[in-house]
């Protein structure tokens, strides 16, 4: 068993998320004390994810049916997990009953890649490790960095180097889908590494420091609210009213 093993079993998926609130982001450039290139996807309770044409009629609803985002995402995540667990039993039936999944350094439970929170939220933490030296072989590596994409014109585009630095700061207020590579791992212990290949950030917010939103700032909106045509974008006063507490 061991690191041999692994070369025999390999699990992986790619999945992109719906939409969600972007934290703790260190995507442009890793994190400076683990060398991760990491995100956590916090989803709302309230939020909603609008199927795709090929989801919609494999579902058999109508086009543009829409669902709970964190019941969409936990019933992918839950499957994939199913498939996994499946696939070590199907690879090694003799070993059925003692597959243990990674157990955490803190608190000795297995390790949490994703979880609802108290208030109802899903969060998903990413990470994917900037450069290192390969276990299987002591090989150096350099990993690839994940991708951002923007909407222009009614198409997904690549966004250049230039244009991702702009991302190298983001507040937890930004909202963004982030595609996943996941992949299972067999070694003394199962578990997944749940990796960052890209984002798209629907809507940015810089992160400055500090005090964030008009709340936190002491600003409310008074009865008279100033006309649409005033706001660029409207509809995003309504997204962006996260509290302190998100912090």
């Amino acid at each position: 068993k061991g690191l041999n093993q692994m070369a025999d079993f390999k699990f992986e998926k790619n999945l992109t998320t719906c939409r969600g609130y972007l934290k703790y982001c260190w995507l442009v450039k890793p994190d400076d004390k683990y060398n991760n290139y990491q995100a956590t996807l916090v989803v709302k309770p309230d939020m909603e994810h609008t199927l795709s044409e090929k989801e919609c009629r494999e579902r058999g609803v109508p086009s543009g049916t829409k669902v709970n985002s964190v019941e969409y995402m936990c019933d992918l995540l839950l499957n994939i997990k199913q498939e996994f667990q499946d696939a070590l039993i199907e690879a090694y039936p003799q070993r059925k009953g003692q597959f243990k999944w990674q157990p955490s350094v803190k608190t000795g439970k297995p390790v949490e890649y994703w979880r609802i929170e108290e208030d109802g939220s899903l969060s998903i933490r990413f990470k994917k490790v900037a450069s290192g030296v390969r276990k299987k072989d002591g090989e150096k590596f350099t990993s690839t960095p994940p991708k951002f994409f923007k909407q222009e014109n009614g198409l997904m585009v690549l966004c250049t180097d230039e244009e991702k630095q702009k991302y190298d700061k983001i507040s937890p207020e930004s909202i963004g889908e982030i595609n996943m590579r996941i992949v299972g791992y067999d070694y003394d212990y199962i578990g997944f590494k749940l990796e960052p290949s890209a984002i798209c950030v629907r809507h940015f917010v810089p992160y400055v420091g500090g005090m964030q939103t008009a709340e936190e700032f002491g600003f409310e909106p008074e009865k008279e609210a100033a006309t649409p045509s005033s706001w660029e974008e409207p509809q995003e006063t309504k997204v962006g009213s996260a509290t302190g507490g998100d912090f």
